[in-house]
């Protein structure tokens, strides 16, 4: 069974909660774990945490999520992906294989930058980004709530939350974040 691990920062709850949702779509066919990204983490502007490393070099995937903020990754995020310099100098996770997700209130809110970032820090890696193949639902007739895919990304999966501590991911948005989560779960079992 191949070992994935969804690794991500959430600052409302929302990126938590789609994280979730593609963690529980890994654990149909792997061992997954959600790890999150925290501010304690991160000691004069740099993620040190090396046990929470250890256990990234022993993945055979690792999904990332992370909030769009200004057109990119969280700070947090920022700093975790600049924390694993020494993992790209040894090439500690070359060959393994990467996705991600993000969330955010604009409906494009420049999501797809904080997308490639993600994928651009993977290849640098010489990790396998595995992107979004599900398919809009819109065009089949769902609703802007229930349709996977609704904002028609395939570099990842990418949630709009309304403003508000009443909204959540749409359930569309979640299923999405499941269908990216059993994707790599699947890919990475077949390595």
């Amino acid at each position: 069974m191949s070992i994935v691990k969804v690794v991500f920062f959430s600052g409302s709850g929302n990126t938590k909660a789609l994280a979730e949702a593609v963690h529980k779509g890994a654990a149909k066919s792997a061992e997954s774990e959600l790890m999150e990204v925290t501010g304690e983490m991160i000691e004069n502007g740099r993620f040190k945490n090396e046990g929470f490393l250890e256990k990234l070099d022993k993945a055979d995937a690792i999904i990332f999520g992370s909030p769009t903020y200004m057109g990119m990754v969280s700070g947090q995020m920022k700093c975790f992906f600049d924390g694993t310099s020494q993992r790209w100098f040894q090439g500690a996770w070359n060959s393994k294989f990467a996705a991600g997700f993000t969330t955010s209130l604009g409906l494009s809110g420049d999501k797809q930058s904080t997308l490639s970032y993600m994928a651009t820090f993977a290849f640098q890696h010489g990790m396998i980004w595995i992107g979004c193949d599900t398919p809009n639902e819109l065009f089949q007739g769902k609703s802007m709530e229930e349709a996977t895919n609704r904002l028609s990304s395939n570099t990842g999966v990418m949630s709009q939350v309304n403003f508000g501590d009443e909204y959540k991911p749409t359930p569309g948005d979640l299923k999405t974040g499941e269908l990216l989560g059993e994707r790599v779960a699947k890919y990475a079992n077949n390595k």
